[in-house]
């Protein structure tokens, strides 16, 4: 079927091309979530999460996405490991799921609490 899609670039060069729009995902999302903000949510009251993204336990090498991956500690799991961090800071709600005001994706030695500082 390759003759169909004959215009298609390599794996490799999609992925390169999914990553230079990072920043324009960023860009949407951000203002997808300021412009849709339910009502019942406290804009002045933010909660901060985060949850493990595992690519290997701690016991081995990471060999995935290196440049965005390294060693850390899951206090919550009680074990080390190679990955990154899903990060959410969202506005609080009564009685329902907190709404995401801004989602990141670090490496696990970020601390959940100087993530958000810099913006």
């Amino acid at each position: 079927m390759l003759d169909w899609f004959a215009k298609l670039v390599s794996y490799a060069g999609f992925s390169n091309h999914l990553n230079q729009l990072s920043e324009a995902f960023r860009s949407f999302t951000t203002s997808s979530f300021e412009d849709f903000l339910p009502p019942g949510s406290f804009p002045n009251q933010s909660l901060l999460d985060s949850m493990p993204i595992i690519t290997c336990s701690g016991k081995r090498n990471g060999k995935v996405a290196k440049n965005l991956t390294d060693k850390g500690y899951c206090s919550t799991k009680s074990l080390y490991y190679y990955g990154a961090k899903l990060q959410t800071l969202a506005f609080r709600r009564l009685d329902k799921i907190p709404f995401p005001e801004e989602i990141q994706i670090t490496p696990a030695t970020v601390n959940d609490l100087t993530v958000f500082k810099e913006a």
